[in-house]
């Protein structure tokens, strides 16, 4: 049975058709276009006497992170799809679209009767049904600022995430591989913003997974937009932290439309990224409910999601923009920002470190912390009209990747999950969080030695009135240190509500204890101190 989703299981029956009976059966039904299907079959296994030598498959950089990381040079799921099982669909008529070695599966498409013979084969694990859908891309379209907006903009994008420090430290990604897709670098190829990158052989290797071919610069200006957040340069100022790391470019998206095999795209293009050493992947894309519905937002299962969390396991850093929906219908984060291992990063404004209004919520279905931390979500990049000024976690998301490549630049010898725990640590709030800032701005000040304590906050109880005043010390502060961030917890661990308010008086907000559910808690984050208390 078909669901509304345009996604079902279909499991295999145990009747198995007999050989002889298969050559017939291929050709007893003509094809027309009309009545081909798009399906993912998955297999059982990778047949038998697999040869594989990963010095042959892998390059360099990646043998280096599986011996850094203490991975295995190669695993079942580094395998090829059995070459024999995709003969075997192919002389069917059936058309083979993509392949997945980790999830060890083909996309094809075929027709009903195709289909319900290819469930019959042994070798058939199960079968989706894919339909075709449509949705929008995960960016906005550029808004325009007079030039000292600009400029200001630039400036705080990188800056706000600590990158005078960087600098000082001479952290700009050097030896870091950062792998980036999206819709297409159109006029990336001869842009001034990646002049240094290309004079320096920085530009590693581009694959275009729609058209199949080499060639990337077309398509949109999106990923040039995203690429330039990394690591360009505009209007003779760094637009991102990484401008010496090296780069893989995949085209995976086309333009305005996301079909389902943008998924197999993104999954195809992981699996290119491993074998040509990608360190890190930044992907400013999400699906949402053209295809799913929030309940399926849960890590575990879309497509794309289980090929990020494959990506994680095999070393590299999955950085995800967390999505545009905030203030439509679907609200909350798509995939594969729902998967456990992938750092979703949400928007902030730029004036302050408030979320932006497009920025989509967490948490999860199964209510994990998402997004896991944010950067400024209007940013000043690299278009085709030069330089503009764009809005979209899209953004977000390249910043945050550009500022892990120099993290992992400095302190080398972390897993790419120690990496991921250590800047949602340096994020502004840590360790408190909400579902619409994560854990905040990571930064390089608190990745590389933690706060002082401070008391900016205290609370103050009054058991005769049943109330808890919570008593700010200091008002005078920039817009950004005005904020307080205040989150109730359930017994659970669930964040039952949260705020964010600007101080400007000595007793900002009061609580009633008796309101909430014994066991209920308190958490509170104000210039940088953190407070929990049971209510």
């Amino acid at each position: 049975m078909i669901n509304t989703l345009g996604l079902s299981l279909i499991m295999k029956t145990p009747f198995k058709l007999p050989l002889f009976f298969l050559s017939i059966y291929l050709f007893s039904f003509p094809l027309k276009a009309q009545d081909l299907n798009k399906y993912r079959i998955y297999f059982t296994d990778k047949g038998s006497n697999i040869t594989f030598d990963p010095f042959a498959y892998f390059d360099a950089k990646a043998i280096e992170r599986r011996v850094r990381l203490g991975l295995p040079l190669a695993e079942f799921s580094d395998y090829p799809v059995n070459e024999a099982y995709l003969n075997s669909l192919a002389q069917m008529g059936i058309q083979i679209k993509q392949r997945s070695r980790w999830l060890n599966a083909a996309t094809v498409w075929a027709s009903d009767a195709q289909i319900e013979h290819v469930k019959q084969l042994e070798y058939v694990a199960e079968i989706e049904f894919c339909s075709f859908s449509v949705c929008t891309p995960a960016y906005f379209e550029g808004a325009y600022f007079d030039d000292d907006d600009e400029a200001l903009l630039l400036r705080r994008q990188t800056t706000r995430l600590g990158a005078k420090r960087l600098a000082e430290d001479n952290l700009n990604g050097n030896g870091i591989r950062v792998a980036i897709f999206d819709v297409g670098y159109a006029g990336a190829e001869d842009h001034e913003a990646f002049e240094h990158l290309r004079a320096k052989n920085r530009i590693i290797k581009t694959w275009d997974f729609v058209d199949n071919d080499g060639q990337v610069y077309h398509g949109g200006t999106h990923g040039t937009s995203v690429w330039s957040c990394v690591g360009g340069k505009v209007d003779s100022s760094w637009s991102g932290l990484a401008w010496d790391a090296e780069f893989l470019l995949a085209r995976t998206e086309m333009a305005r439309s996301e079909p389902f095999s943008e998924e197999e795209n993104w999954v195809a293009a992981a699996e290119w990224a491993d074998q040509n050493g990608a360190d890190i992947i930044n992907s400013s894309l999400g699906y949402t409910d053209t295809r799913y519905f929030p309940e399926q937002m849960n890590g575990k299962k879309t497509f794309i999601t289980r090929g990020a969390n494959m990506a994680a396991r095999k070393g590299m850093l999955v950085v995800n923009a967390a999505g545009n929906e905030g203030s439509g219908k679907w609200r909350i984060i798509g995939a594969p920002a729902d998967a456990d291992s992938v750092l979703a990063v949400g928007g902030l404004e730029p004036c302050c470190d408030y979320r932006i209004d497009f920025s989509s919520y967490g948490p999860t279905a199964d209510k994990r912390l998402k997004p896991n931390v944010s950067a400024q979500g209007r940013v000043y990049c690299a278009s085709d009209l030069g330089n503009e000024t764009a809005d979209g976690t899209s953004f977000a998301s390249p910043l945050v990747a550009g500022l892990a490549a120099c993290l992992w630049q400095k302190e080398r010898s972390l897993t790419n999950m120690q990496l991921f725990r250590k800047i949602e640590a340096s994020g502004h709030l840590y360790p408190y969080y909400d579902y619409a800032h994560g854990y905040g701005i990571p930064t390089y000040d608190k990745f590389i030695e933690p706060p002082k304590a401070s008391e900016h906050i205290t609370v103050e109880q009054d058991v005769a009135q049943n109330e808890i005043r919570v008593i700010c010390t200091d008002t005078t502060a920039s817009e950004e240190q005005k904020l307080l961030y205040y989150a109730i917890v359930n017994p659970a661990g669930f964040l039952m509500s949260y705020y964010v308010i600007s101080v400007s008086e000595r007793i900002p907000i009061r609580f009633f204890p008796s309101i909430y559910p014994p066991g209920s808690r308190l958490r509170l984050s104000f210039k940088g101190q953190y407070l929990e208390i049971p209510l």
